[in-house]
């Protein structure tokens, strides 16, 4: 038996049992971008500690967990405050791609897509370099494109070591879903209260 191809199926088995953390993560960014209005610590690389804040950007695509799975793809404008995502997440439909956005006082704003099987970011784009180089890429230097793409991974690491910690301990389901289930009926509620009859 081929011991190289056995490793390969226990990996991809691993990857499949383990594939909705990706979603339950993304859809936490969501609730997380929402809710907390006070800005964020994390720890980085470079030994400091950073101040942000979070959003979801223009993307956003939801999808049922079945095995015939139904997405609702969602882009432009503030998605994540319409109609149609509060209807899906009250549906159950957990988010599949995310296009997140973070902001940090001292340089700007950061966007990627995230996509749930990987966590990757996606078409990073990182902080214009100043009014006087808008628009240039050829004026961020390489090494501070290198730094600020480190830094937004860094970030997206400690929101993804934050998520763990709360979805493993033992009041995950008793108190931090609950949180998560009051946000989806307030936004569908929210949404049903605006609707012109």
């Amino acid at each position: 038996m081929n011991t190289g191809s056995n490793h390969v199926d226990q990996l991809t088995t691993v990857t499949k049992s383990k594939a909705f953390l990706g979603r339950e993560f993304l859809t936490w960014l969501w609730y997380v971008s929402e809710t907390s209005k006070d800005p964020h610590l994390a720890s980085v690389s470079s030994g400091s500690e950073v101040e942000f804040q979070i959003w979801v950007d223009d993307r956003i695509v939801l999808e049922s967990g079945n095995t015939n799975a139904h997405q609702s793809v969602m882009k432009g404008g503030d998605p994540s405050q319409s109609g149609e995502a509060s209807v899906a997440l009250q549906s159950g439909k957990m988010v599949r791609e995310l296009k997140l956005g973070v902001h940090l006082k001292e340089l700007g704003d950061f966007t990627a897509n995230l996509h749930c099987d990987d966590l990757s970011p996606r078409s990073l784009k990182l902080p214009s370099p100043g009014s006087a180089d808008e628009g240039k890429v050829d004026a961020i230097p390489v090494i501070t494109r290198l730094r600020h793409t480190q830094l937004f991974v860094d970030i997206l690491d400690h929101l993804f070591k934050r998520f763990l910690d709360l979805r493993t301990q033992k009041e995950w389901e008793s108190m931090h879903l609950l949180h998560i289930r009051d946000w989806v009926k307030q936004k569908s509620s929210g949404r049903r209260a605006n609707q012109v009859h």
